[in-house]
């Protein structure tokens, strides 16, 4: 169990805020900015967030209506443990963008901060190391606020989720003085996904205490999974059945893949992978991976490979991450299951020619890997989680004019524990010096 202090005000006084500078400040910049490194496996996107300045220690609140500039580079800080100097430049180059976005005057006060996720988590704790020295260099030596060496940091897939909890609640306007009917959220990143929420009924495992003062305080469930990230997933399962065949054999036939589909892929040699684009039979290969047998549940209700977890009660479900991504290639955003599988099934029934002649899928460079990842998302969802059929999912590119994600969360919880002095130029304690 770990406890995270965060004061969150409700969406109304979020949006409705107006500060009026004294004249004092007439000619100084109200707007403070702060640069969040989401650092995941698959690459690192850093968000500039705006928001009023502070006037003493308390939480940034940010203005939902106003759109948050992002950046994403390829691959992952995890692969550069061997290539210092080329992981040096690829964090410059996210810098460069944050410094194109935030006013020169504002530079000095603009918090700079890197959480990585399931990628680092995964690599020799060596090459952990090396890489966080090497960035908490670098933001050390930029031009921005880095406060201390926990502003760069790998942080736990128990945070993540409960980070993600967090940012949803806040930007719905579910926070507050009042108990309101809160939302579950599921992410799904290239090595992990997460779920959490708050259970009405009572649980004693996996629970995260959110000590929010002078509001509620709220203990959720939070679960991740290492290792069933999208691409996670796809590796594992593949190269389990690889490995079932003949020692003479190199071609391996998919069910994951469109029929049709013919490509290279390397495990220990080099193998062929043709496409056979048989539903059920993907199907059958990802629910045995997530290995949810509620039969074999030693507990009232389990999550992945028998994993505690509450039974799903929320009514309010936000899908997120690879989630979002598949249901957007699907023509989707606020969907039940059983919407989601229609969708998936005809997509899935196209063959690889039919794929390349579609007026939308022929756009999207990942549309054949697509087959394996709304079948994830599904059984995932389904199998995995157990939310039902009915279930009504969100899974929107923005609320607002902000991506859904839980840098907004670990952001400003990190900002609130430090004196206004530090970020923002119209702090009372530097009026009063």
């Amino acid at each position: 169990m770990f406890i995270l202090y965060l004061i969150a005000p409700t969406i109304s006084y979020l949006i409705d805020q107006h500060y009026q500078p004294l004249n004092w400040f007439q000619y100084v910049d109200t707007t403070c900015y702060g640069v969040m490194f989401d650092a995941g496996s698959s690459g690192t996107r850093v968000y500039v967030y705006s928001w009023s300045c502070r006037e003493n220690k308390t939480m940034a609140y940010i203005n939902i209506t106003e759109k948050t500039l992002e950046y994403k580079v390829e691959p992952g800080i995890d692969s550069f443990g061997k290539d210092l100097d080329s992981l040096k430049s690829y964090i410059n180059d996210l810098i460069q963008f944050a410094y194109e976005n935030v006013p020169y005057s504002m530079h000095k006060y603009t918090p700079i901060m890197l959480a990585a996720t399931a990628g680092m988590r995964m690599i020799p704790t060596f090459y952990q190391i090396q890489i966080i020295k090497t960035i908490r260099d670098i933001f050390r030596s930029s031009k921005f606020l880095f406060h201390r060496d926990d502003w760069c940091r790998i942080i736990t897939g128990q945070e993540e989720g409960a980070y993600m909890w967090l940012s949803i609640n806040y930007m719905i306007g579910k926070l507050g003085i009042t108990d309101n009917e809160h939302a579950l959220t599921v992410d799904l990143g290239g090595g992990s996904t997460q779920l959490a929420f708050k259970p009405q009924s009572g649980f004693n495992k996996s629970e995260v205490n959110l000590k929010i003062p002078n509001h509620n305080q709220y203990k959720i469930y939070s679960q991740s999974y290492l290792y069933f990230g999208i691409d996670q997933a796809k590796r594992v399962i593949f190269e389990k059945e690889i490995k079932k065949l003949d020692e003479s054999n190199f071609i391996y036939k998919s069910p994951c893949f469109p029929d049709g589909y013919r490509n290279y892929y390397k495990y220990n040699s080099s193998y062929i992978i043709i496409g056979s684009g048989n539903i059920n039979q993907c199907l059958e290969l990802i629910n045995q991976y997530l290995n949810n047998d509620k039969s074999k549940c030693i507990y009232d209700n389990c999550g992945i490979n028998g994993v505690y977890q509450p039974e799903i009660d929320s009514e309010l479900i936000y899908a997120l991450g690879g989630v979002q991504f598949m249901a957007e290639f699907l023509n989707l955003e606020e969907y039940t299951l059983e919407e989601y599988f229609i969708r998936a099934v005809k997509y899935c029934s196209l063959n690889y020619e039919q794929i390349q002649q579609h007026e939308i899928y022929n756009k999207n460079k990942y549309s054949y890997g697509n087959y394996f990842s709304v079948l994830y998302v599904y059984s995932l969802l389904t199998h995995g989680y157990g939310i039902k059929q009915n279930q009504i999912i969100k899974s929107p590119k923005f609320i607002g004019n902000i991506t859904p994600t839980w840098t907004l969360a670990a952001m400003f919880y990190q900002i609130a524990q430090i004196d206004c002095e530090q970020d923002s130029p119209i702090c009372s304690t530097i009026m009063n010096n």
